[in-house]
């Protein structure tokens, strides 16, 4: 059974994975009880079998015993069996249908003018439950796309596409509202990030400026300044690849309102983001003293420790991160050789994320091809490849790869799996 079969079985029942595991539980018989996982282990199992599909019998078996729906009508999915989602249309799970930039481009324009989720597609009312399972989603997705960038991208379109519609043409109440308005600038924000990745940039501002002014309405100044400095994030980027100093002074315009907006938020991850994103900025318009200082405020504001108001999307904020944000500074400033030996410490942090470990590698590469050293960065390049090949999506990824492919033939081993990759 595929995978998004699996996950629009639960969520049709607006059910998060920890109520699956407990439903399964509750479904197996005394024999089949003592056989299952634990149930931290059974939740990772849901995760699993919504992302690669369910292929074993006996928990198809179990699965429709929980849903209270005969086994013969469980592939079909709860729209054929006649079950209406929380959230319909949600489109393809990680690894089953690569998004294509062209095709993907097309699509944002939909969902942008609003054709992809009109008012038929969502409850007439929109309840606390509703809110919940969007919020879940959001949750997911911010994980989903830690782990393997873009591969989330069509859910992402989906969930703030529908969270959208809901908000422009359901009923809800005065608090549901509030909370409906706040998930939906979240999920714009989800959604901005990936579009982003994907090199899909002026869909990507659009989104994120949506964020921006949904959070800004919703009066939560954690999420605006979320919004804000995914905004100057861009900003930087565009500057550091066109070679223009305004995208720089924009990008730190958009931190100064991200500043403003978390002036009394506590969490010191939020003050970290806002940081290092300015040393960044700052080091694209030559200026070193800047860069090191809002590093050294970065470090500082980590030092701190975790906090109950952290975010959930701050979760990638780490050591690992504010010195990545401290070898990008460098290149910046014209320092490859020693942004590579930042790259380099980066990489020796055990606990990064799939996708952050072949960003960081991708950097490296990137670093000593700059510094002139060619050899060794096709090395480095080559062992990008193996997670490019696999889940990891990125156009940024690749990018950094770019002056690497360009400098070999055509016929040699690194140019034919980059292709391959680039053309996926």
């Amino acid at each position: 059974m595929n995978g998004w079969v699996v996950k629009e079985w639960r969520r049709s029942r607006l059910w998060d994975v920890a109520e699956m595991a407990r439903r399964l539980r509750l479904a197996a018989s005394g024999a089949e009880l003592a056989g299952l996982p634990a149930a931290r282990n059974l939740k990772r199992n849901i995760w699993r079998w919504e992302a690669e599909g369910l292929r074993n019998e006996r928990y198809e078996l179990l699965y429709a015993r929980a849903l209270g729906v005969p086994p013969e009508d469980l592939a079909a999915g709860p729209a054929a069996a006649g079950v209406s989602s929380v959230l319909p249309g949600l489109g393809s799970q990680d690894g089953e249908d690569p998004v294509k930039r062209r095709e993907f481009g097309f699509a944002a324009m939909g969902v942008l003018a609003g054709a992809l989720m009109g008012p038929v597609g969502v409850p007439a009312s929109v309840s606390s439950e509703h809110v919940r399972a969007l919020r879940e989603a959001s949750s997911e997705l911010v994980d989903r796309g830690g782990q393997v960038g873009t591969t989330a991208l069509r859910d992402a379109i989906s969930h703030y596409t529908t969270a959208r519609a809901m908000l422009d043409n359901s009923r809800y109440t005065s608090a549901v509202g509030h909370d409906l308005l706040t998930v939906t600038a979240e999920l714009a924000a989800c959604a901005g990030f990936m579009a982003f990745d994907a090199a899909e940039q002026g869909t990507a501002r659009s989104l994120l400026t949506e964020s921006a002014h949904l959070a800004s309405s919703a009066r939560e100044p954690t999420l605006t300044a979320r919004a804000y400095s995914l905004l100057a994030q861009q900003s930087a980027f565009l500057a550091a690849n066109g070679g223009r100093v305004a995208g720089a002074r924009e990008a730190l315009r958009f931190l100064g309102q991200a500043g403003d907006a978390a002036r009394h938020v506590p969490s010191p991850r939020v003050h970290t983001v806002i940081a290092m994103r300015k040393a960044t900025a700052s080091a694209l318009l030559g200026d070193e003293p800047e860069m090191r200082k809002y590093i050294a405020a970065a470090h500082r504001e980590l030092d701190a420790g975790n906090h109950p108001s952290d975010p959930h999307w701050s979760g990638f904020v780490s050591p690992s991160e504010v010195t990545t944000h401290e070898a990008m500074a460098r290149l910046s400033l014209g320092q490859p050789a020693r942004a590579a030996d930042v790259f380099r410490t980066v990489l020796s942090d055990q606990t990064l994320y799939p996708r952050n470990r072949a960003y960081a590698q991708a950097q490296l590469a990137g670093a000593l091809h700059a510094a002139g050293d060619r050899s060794q960065a096709l090395s480095e390049g080559f062992r990008v490849l193996p997670a490019l090949e696999g889940q990891v999506r990125s156009a940024r990824i690749l990018n950094w790869l770019n002056p690497i492919r360009s400098a070999v033939a055509g016929d040699t081993e690194f140019a034919a799996r980059f292709d391959a990759v680039a053309a996926s």
